[in-house]
This record gives structure tokens, sequence and C-alpha cells, in this order.
């Protein structure tokens, strides 16, 4: 895992697992804005947070996690959900996995930014399995820096979003991206 200060851009390897007729892969990246006075950040005051959406099955299984080690559950959110589905339509259709496009564009504070989400912290969590694969929760749970991120007791709003297609040289690929934030009028 890489956490990022301010504008400095990280890179994090993607691991990569093969088992029995399945492919999965996951990565995980962590963002702080240190600085309110940067260009996503308001200055004068914090945008008002929008309201909890219902939880999906990835979740609530997060949130499980979360419950089983003593933290609060995450607040789900439209707004992480929909730049979390930005982020996974922006590698399948440019055919990389990263938290960053080979051109060093599309970084997961970038996509948060766009969808409305003013943030003090923000991480994503990356995960694709072939058709049927692994539950990416319970695989997130076994990587340290997906773990962090899942564990983080200073998140506040998570959302997640799952593609299917052709990816990665797969014929069908579940691609799940995990977007978690604290929006600055939670700090």
């Amino acid at each position: 895992m890489i956490r990022m200060t301010n504008r400095t851009v990280g890179r994090a390897a993607a691991a990569s697992l093969i088992l029995v007729a399945s492919v999965m892969s996951g990565c995980a990246e962590s963002d702080l804005a240190v600085n309110g006075g940067l260009p996503w950040a308001d200055p004068g005051g914090a945008a008002p947070v929008e309201p909890p959406a219902a939880p999906s099955p990835v979740e609530e299984r997060t949130n499980a996690q979360r419950s089983e080690n003593g933290l609060p559950a995450l607040d789900a959110s439209e707004k992480l959900r929909d730049s979390a589905c930005a982020k996974a339509d922006d590698m399948i259709a440019r055919d990389y996995w990263a938290h960053h496009a080979p051109d060093g564009s599309g970084g997961p504070g970038t996509f948060i930014r766009e969808a409305g989400v003013d943030y003090h912290r923000a991480a994503e969590n990356l995960f694709y399995s072939s058709t049927g694969g692994p539950d990416p929760v319970a695989q997130w749970m076994q990587s340290p820096g997906h773990r962090e991120n899942i564990l983080d007791p200073d998140f506040t709003r998570v959302g997640v979003c799952m593609r299917t297609a052709a990816y990665q040289g797969l014929p069908e690929a579940h691609l799940y991206v995990q977007h978690f934030a604290t929006p600055m009028a939670e700090r």
C-alpha cells in the first residue's frame, strides 16, 4: 500500500495470484489531503455530506469486517460508488490494472474529486477475478494494504462498483473498485 500526501502520486504494484480455475488480482492505495488549501478542498468550509445510501452486499461484508474488529460501520455513498464505477470503466476502456493509468492520469483522488467528494482522506482497493471467483472482501482482508484500508478507523464512507467485462485477457472478469473517504465536513 502506498500513502500519498498533498499532490504526491504513488504507484502500487498489483499482486497476482492464480487459483484453480480462477484468476484474481488486487492492490490498495491511500491518499491524505493534509492541506485544506489544496485545489480540491474548499478553504471557506466543507460541502455538506450526502445522506447514506443502502449498502451493497460488498459494502455490507466490509462493514461486517469492521464490526468484527470493533469499528463503526461505514456509510454507503452514492458519490463514492460513482467514482468507483468511473475508475472501473476507465481501467476497462484503457486496459490497465493500477491505481494510475499508464500515462499517470486516473488516480483514485481524481475520480473521487470528480464525483463531488470533498475529502480529507481517501483510499482505493482494487480486485478482479474470473467468473465465479472468490469474494473480494475475504481476499482484501488477507492483504495487509487492503485490510488496512477496510479497518482504517478514520474512514467514514465507502462506495463499491463491480463491472463484468472482457478484461486483462479474460473473456469475462469481475472487476471491483472500492473507494473510501472521510469528507472534509466529517473531520
